[in-house]
């Protein structure tokens, strides 16, 4: 059954133009949210396209290269979102978001809110923005998704409370060993949400330069709106 335009209409009313929240290297801010022309993606592929790494169980440990592949696409997607390069970044983000990484979730279900270089999808909008603001999370992450809660009519409901225990099932942090924490960074009262694998400190102990590359991602200079999480 093809969902109601007043329902579609209802998802995309809630801040149109700017969904902003603090990470500890990035800033969830969609400028003005303004589809651009740039090619369309969508995740049917994008472990192939931008992880190479094989997907461990669920709850088991990823390989060094797929932690560290991750950790480059969230990147890479932050910089392509702030740029609005949208279609370019939804890749890299979702490999991100699959993975448990919260502001790569709430940028996903954004897009698909938005039809941000892709169509607009409901039902990962819904679930995306669920599973993002599922535990310990940024506080704005959370009243958006309660906001877009709120304007779902209530016999639509059981569906989309289905499409959210599903997305948290499967791309909840702690399902995929990513940690998330919401405190003050070193030397400020600032508190910024950061999301890591926990299992990131055997890349540490291998190389110290990664170390460093981890930690220049939870600054709160990467988006020059203040803190949140790791790309």
């Amino acid at each position: 059954m093809r969902t109601p335009h007043i329902l579609l209409l209802a998802l995309v009313l809630i801040t149109p133009c700017r969904l902003v929240a603090e990470e500890s290297d990035e800033t969830l801010e969609v400028m003005d949210a303004t589809p651009s022309t740039t090619a369309r993606s969508d995740d049917r592929y994008v472990e192939e396209v931008v992880v190479t790494a094989p997907a461990p169980e669920q709850g088991h440990v990823p390989t060094l290269e797929r932690m560290f592949q991750i950790y480059e696409s969230r990147r890479r997607g932050a910089s392509l979102y702030r740029q609005g390069r949208y279609g370019e970044a939804l890749p890299h983000l979702l490999a991100a978001a699959r993975n448990g990484f919260k502001f790569a979730q709430a940028r996903v279900g954004f897009i698909y809110q938005q039809g941000l270089d892709t169509p607009q999808n409901p039902d990962a909008a819904v679930g995306w923005l669920g599973v993002a603001a599922q535990g310990d999370t940024h506080p704005e992450i959370r009243n958006y998704f309660q906001r877009l809660w709120s304007r779902i009519p209530a016999p639509y409901h059981p569906r989309f409370e289905a499409v959210v225990d599903e997305y948290r099932s499967k791309y909840g942090s702690t399902a995929n060993r990513v940690g998330c924490d919401m405190s003050a960074k070193a030397g400020t009262h600032i508190k910024t949400l950061s999301c890591q694998f926990m299992d990131d400190y055997l890349l540490r102990d291998l190389d110290t330069d990664f170390g460093v590359y981890v930690d220049g991602m939870n600054t709160p200079t990467d988006l020059g709106v203040g803190g949140g999480e790791s790309n």
